[in-house]
């Protein structure tokens, strides 16, 4: 029970006319706010939505059913959210594999983007992409990558485009710019171990500790210029498909006709130079269809760094000190310059560098390596 408050009524009447004058203009306001609140949250609901808003403006709203739109608005809001997470943490990703295998990715990529997407799938999920900004600049631009390629499978890739733009995250890995490059050569702050004397002689030092076989694979990776798993995948062929992959003729691989192998999305090979002497090595290493663990357990064993990056630099360096022109370097090891020169009017005798003058190169660096 209440108690009965005494009310104290004024007895003058133009008092009383205006205290009831200035109630009746507080409760007004108060109606007319709520009203205004309800007009903006179905205006924004309505926005948000992708159906038409079907809740009408009444005339009077009192308080208890302010509250109630408002609440519901909130579970909408909910349901929503819940949706959407629900339609990018569910991925198929036995559905996804088989998108990637007909995109025609290699097994190693395949590998990488469903790791990727697993680890970082959350940024698709909650638009946060705070946990890019903290990695390094290589492993950002693999998820960013990879995200892609998972947004365009889940339908969501607008959405993946404006969190790349909101985070203003780039693609290009920031470690390649002009001042790295000129310490790299020049050897600042990283050292100076990686000019061409230095690179050889640790080729040919772990060419004479090294089993035979791993021994091989190194001679055969610094005379071609294929990056490792390259150069490990055409020992492969030349042992499964030497007649159509090797032209003895010419004396060439012919990387070309094996795009699902040696074509990537950014890294890619042609053709590479070979002579008798170096398909012989070839025939002497046993056959595998990865060589990979057999080269890293050979220098776990010796204790030396698997340095084998140091057998396409001496490649490049070399043919580029003995006066071969960078366009040829560059197609030999799989880069295709985009400048109108190459493009449109350098047109060389291939066939005739190759013979005389590139040949006679890596007979004298094979001679060097032994």
């Amino acid at each position: 029970m209440t108690e009965n408050k005494q009310v104290n009524i004024p007895k003058n009447p133009h008092i009383l006319e205006n205290s009831i004058r200035l109630n009746h203009n507080k409760l007004f306001n108060c109606q007319q706010d709520i009203h205004q609140k309800r007009v903006r949250s179905v205006v924004r609901i309505s926005r948000r939505s992708s159906e038409p808003c079907r809740e009408t403006v009444p005339q009077t709203v009192n308080g208890n059913s302010f509250i109630n739109m408002k609440n519901e608005n909130i579970r909408t809001a909910e349901q929503r959210s819940n949706t959407k997470k629900s339609n990018i943490s569910v991925v198929d990703w036995d559905g996804y594999r088989d998108y990637l295998s007909n995109l025609n990715k290699s097994k190693k990529e395949i590998q990488n983007k469903i790791g990727y997407g697993r680890t970082y799938c959350y940024v698709l999920e909650t638009g946060n992409a705070q946990g890019l900004m903290k990695v390094s600049n290589g492993c950002r631009v693999h998820t960013m990558r990879a995200l892609s390629t998972l947004s365009k499978y889940m339908g969501c890739y607008d959405e993946w485009m404006k969190i790349v733009k909101k985070y203003q995250l780039r693609w290009k890995n920031g470690d390649y710019n002009s001042l790295n490059t000129f310490k790299n050569i020049f050897g600042i702050e990283g050292g100076n171990d990686q000019t061409l004397p230095q690179m050889m002689n640790w080729i040919k030092s772990s060419i004479a500790k090294l089993p035979k076989e791993v021994g091989n694979i190194l001679m055969f990776n610094t005379l071609t210029g294929l990056r490792p798993d390259e150069a490990q995948k055409a020992v492969y062929l030349i042992k499964t498909k030497g007649k159509e992959y090797a032209d003895t003729n010419k004396g060439l691989l012919l990387h070309y006709l094996y795009p699902n192998t040696f074509f990537r999305v950014t890294k890619k090979c042609y053709i590479s130079i070979v002579n008798e002497d170096m398909l012989e090595i070839v025939n002497s290493i046993e056959q595998r269809e990865s060589y990979y663990y057999t080269v890293r357990s050979a220098f776990d064993r010796t204790g030396m760094k698997m340095n084998m990056y140091y057998c396409r630099k001496v490649f490049a360096t070399y043919l580029r000190n003995k006066g071969i022109e960078p366009e040829i370097i560059d197609l030999l090891q799989g880069r295709i310059c985009s400048s109108v020169f190459v493009n449109h009017y350098y047109r060389p005798d291939i066939n005739e560098i190759i013979t005389k003058r590139i040949r006679p190169v890596l007979d004298e660096l094979k001679r060097k390596m032994t």
